[in-house]
C-alpha cells in the first residue's frame, strides 16, 4: 500500500483540464503498466533513492485513469451517508439505524454507496478514523487518546487497523517513520 498526500497529488496535476478528475469505479486498479510504475516506487523508497521518487510519482498520477466531472454525481443517498458517518467517527451509526432512516434494505445502503464511492460503509469508517488519527498522531496526541478519539474499541484494535492502512505503527507513524525502519 501506498499513501500519497491528496493535496500534492492534485498539485501535480494542476495542469488538467477543470472538469476532469482521477477515477476509478473501485477502490483497486488491475493494469500492469501501473503496477510496474507502483514497484519501481517502492523500490525507490526502500532503496532511499528519493532524488527521482517524485518523478516516477508523477508518473503514475500521469497514468491513472480521468473522468470528466460530467459524469453521474454521487446520489443523495450516498451523500448523506458519506456526511452521516463522516460527523460520527466515534460513534458510527449501525447499518441497522442507517436503513431504517434512509428506509432501504442494508444490502441496498451498501451496494449505493459503494457504486458511489468504490468502499462499503465500514470501509468508508475504517479509512477516515485512521485519516482523522493520522493528523492527530503527527499533531503529537497520545496514541491512546488517538484511539478513543477515533472510537475504536480498544488501543489493540486501534493498533492492528492502523498498521493494515499505513504499514506503520501508531508510534513509527508519530515519529515519522516507517515499518520498514525496524532494522
Amino acid at each position: 500500500m501506498l499513501y500519497l498526500n491528496a493535496d500534492w497529488c492534485l498539485a501535480q496535476l494542476h495542469h488538467l483540464p477543470a472538469d476532469s478528475r482521477l477515477h476509478t469505479a473501485q477502490p483497486q486498479l488491475q493494469d500492469p503498466q501501473l503496477f510496474q510504475l507502483y514497484q519501481q516506487i517502492i523500490t525507490s523508497i526502500i532503496q532511499q533513492q528519493t532524488t527521482e521518487l517524485p518523478a516516477l510519482i508523477i508518473h503514475m498520477l500521469h497514468a491513472l485513469p480521468l473522468q470528466s466531472t460530467d459524469a453521474k454525481p454521487p446520489r443523495a443517498t450516498s451523500r448523506q451517508l458519506f456526511s452521516r458517518l463522516s460527523n460520527n467517527l466515534q460513534e458510527p451509526p449501525t447499518l441497522d439505524t442507517l436503513a431504517q432512516e434512509f428506509a432501504l434494505r442494508k444490502e441496498t445502503l451498501i451496494r449505493t454507496f459503494k457504486q458511489d464511492t468504490g468502499l462499503t460503509p465500514a470501509s468508508f469508517i475504517n479509512m477516515a478514523r485512521i485519516e482523522y488519527a493520522r493528523h492527530r498522531l503527527r499533531a503529537g496526541d497520545c496514541i491512546a487518546d488517538v484511539a478513543y478519539q477515533t472510537g475504536f474499541a480498544d488501543q489493540s484494535h486501534f493498533h492492528k487497523t492502523f498498521v493494515s492502512y499505513t504499514a506503520a505503527t501508531p508510534r513509527q507513524y508519530a515519529r515519522n517513520r516507517s515499518i520498514s525502519d525496524n532494522k
